[in-house]
């Protein structure tokens, strides 16, 4: 299992790449799964006319990955400050 908490997400997110590891753990489905998402997403980028860099790895940029998810990057950013201020008590 995958989860991970607030902080960790936020950790995440704040990256400018997605790749298919950073897919599973943000959306907490298997690989095979997360392959799918970034292979739909890669194809909507590129019917749209733009490029993707190349490289060893296949990635995607992590505002198409918040969008995909309808993440509340604000609401996350809040959890995660609340989840270090409860582990700074503790």
């Amino acid at each position: 299992m995958l989860l991970i908490n607030y902080g960790e997400l936020f950790v995440l997110l704040s990256k400018q790449w997605a790749n298919v590891n950073d897919i599973q753990k943000i959306s907490n489905r298997c690989k095979d799964k997360s392959r799918e998402i970034r292979n739909e997403i890669t194809k909507e980028i590129l019917a749209s006319g733009k490029r993707l860099p190349n490289g060893k790895s296949k990635i995607v940029p992590m505002t198409k990955i918040i969008e995909y998810f309808d993440l509340d990057i604000d609401f996350i950013f809040k959890m995660a400050m609340s989840e270090k201020e409860l582990k700074n008590k503790f």
